[in-house]
């Protein structure tokens, strides 16, 4: 008898190197190909500062002490970075595909844990098929970190719950510290409370607490402090921030009493559908007939509910809400709906469900995002402004100006902060003329004086600067309002003039 796609892919003779590949494709095919996005600034900003001073210890934002994030997630891509050669947006975002990747084969041993293989299996295939887990698995964050970090070791604890030894405990504690050096408390917060969940439903309080779990404690205490401690006592005299002092603000404040990203109660309940996509259609019903199949469940997977209801509740009550701090949940949200799948009389239509999902997840990341943003891209304006400005002379000679452009810029270009600064120009982009950027930047009263400058904003500001750049040449890619757009002089220009500023520039040096 012919076998169902449900049955290849989840069944009884399904084999785990369909979903291995598959998520391969998925974490890693065009990953560098996509502009690095809002809060991907900061991972590239930080990193580049820690190269451009050679510091490692004392993260840095626009010139500013930022240690809001613990060091990890910074020292990981620094690390890929120094491997490879160059801080690329691939680079950036590895660290966070390799944590996608390590989240789909800890689900998938999780859910045969839980249940048996095709739990895992059909839970893998859901998570590596979740939009926004692909998503945060393909941007430069420490976000995907964290879900891979506490899953990770939510699982390593339910494997090895028979078997208290202290490497087992060390292991497991060492994963949580990982995992705290990459976003926060917020990853030990989470596993703890599934941790004593399960507990309490199996009242083994006995069975853990012993002398080798507060002994396997201690390594990783002195493992998360390290990084703390080196910043502290090395490097720079003149930085004021404190990573410890920022972790209490950043984490027990914050969740009680919130300074910023004060979203409203109900966030989660209307978020974690969202981050389920596509499927959410599932994962409905699945609560819905939850209370029918209540009594059949086993001990594990009454553990599964219970520990999704405790940890959206911790979610919910913390003052501090945004739509991504669901992120940990997604996890358990799909081993539910798995579950109840499962019990489904003809999965013929999840199977196929399965197969377009992927196929879309495919089409959409590996092949369409590349394609777009090679002609659309920051990365071909700067591949296309730097092969111009070379035609007329090396690029290492000319000197930038920032005029507002949107900040991925200074990455695409490679322009340290403090040497390229981005000069703004105001909160309304939309009502801005010649004469209130004149205002805003008066170093253009003299922009025809200095022709060894490369000038560089946004197409927003295209009609308003253009009467300001009469000798120049314009080069933009797209015409979208923030697409970046520079004004590169004419060849026409007083090449002693230039070679003059290399000279100086070059016993500056």
């Amino acid at each position: 008898m012919r076998q169902t796609i449900a049955q290849k892919l989840w069944g009884e003779n399904a084999k785990f190197l369909y979903l291995f590949f598959t998520a391969l494709v998925l974490l890693f095919c065009g990953l560098g190909s996509k502009d690095i996005w809002t809060q991907e600034h900061r991972w590239a900003d930080i990193v580049s500062a820690m190269f451009a001073h050679h510091d490692f210890l004392h993260p840095t934002l626009n010139t500013v002490e930022y240690y809001d994030k613990p060091l990890l997630s910074y020292w990981l891509i620094a690390l890929i970075a120094k491997i490879t050669g160059s801080l690329s947006t691939w680079a950036l975002r590895l660290p966070s595909a390799l944590a996608g990747f390590v989240a789909v084969c800890s689900i998938y041993t999780l859910g045969s844990q839980l249940k048996n293989r095709s739990l895992g299996l059909l839970a893998g295939w859901m998570l590596v098929t979740t939009f926004y887990f692909l998503f945060w698995a393909r941007t430069s964050s420490a976000d995907m970190l964290n879900l891979a970090g506490t899953l990770l070791a939510i699982t390593w604890f339910y494997e090895k719950k028979s078997c208290p030894s202290f490497f087992n405990y060390f292991i497991f504690f060492f994963i949580l510290a990982i995992a705290a050096l990459c976003k926060g408390l917020i990853a030990p917060a989470i596993v703890v409370l599934a941790v004593l969940t399960k507990v309490v439903i199996e009242k083994s309080w006995r069975i853990h607490l012993r002398p080798s779990l507060f002994l396997a404690l201690i390594p990783a205490l002195i493992l998360y402090y390290l990084p703390f401690w080196a910043s502290v006592h090395f490097g720079s005299t003149h930085y004021n921030e404190n990573g410890l002092t920022l972790v209490w603000r950043e984490n027990v404040l914050r969740y009680f009493e919130p300074f910023d990203h004060k979203g409203p109660i109900y966030t989660y309940f209307i978020f974690l559908p969202v981050y389920l996509l596509p499927w959410t259609m599932f994962f409905i019903p699945a609560l819905f007939f939850l209370r029918k199949r209540w009594e059949k469940l086993s001990t594990g997977l009454h553990w599964l509910y219970w520990t999704t209801l405790v940890l959206f509740l911790f979610l919910t009550l913390s003052g501090s809400r945004r739509n991504y701090y669901v992120l940990p949940l997604v996890p358990f949200a799909i081993l539910i709906t798995a579950d109840w799948v499962l019990t489904l009389k003809q999965k013929r239509f999840v199977g196929i469900f399965t197969v377009l999902s992927a196929s879309v997840m495919i089409i959409f990341f590996a092949i369409a995002q590349p394609i777009w943003y090679k002609i659309h891209g920051v990365a071909t304006f700067a591949e296309t402004l730097q092969r111009e400005a070379n035609q007329i002379h090396p690029w290492s000679d000319w000197k930038i100006v920032l005029l507002d452009p949107e900040s991925k810029i200074r990455f695409y270009l490679h322009l340290p902060e403090d040497i390229a600064p981005n000069n703004l120009a105001g909160e309304k982009r939309a009502e801005q003329t010649t004469v209130s950027l004149l205002h805003a930047w008066p170093m253009l009263s003299h922009v025809n004086s200095h022709k060894n400058i490369i000038y560089i904003s946004r197409v927003q500001y295209k009609n308003a600067l253009q009467p300001l750049f009469k000798h120049y040449r314009v080069v933009q890619i797209d015409s979208g309002a923030s697409s970046p757009i520079a004004f590169l002089p004419s060849q026409s220009y007083d090449t002693n003039n230039f070679l003059n500023t290399r000279k100086a520039r070059n016993h500056d040096r």
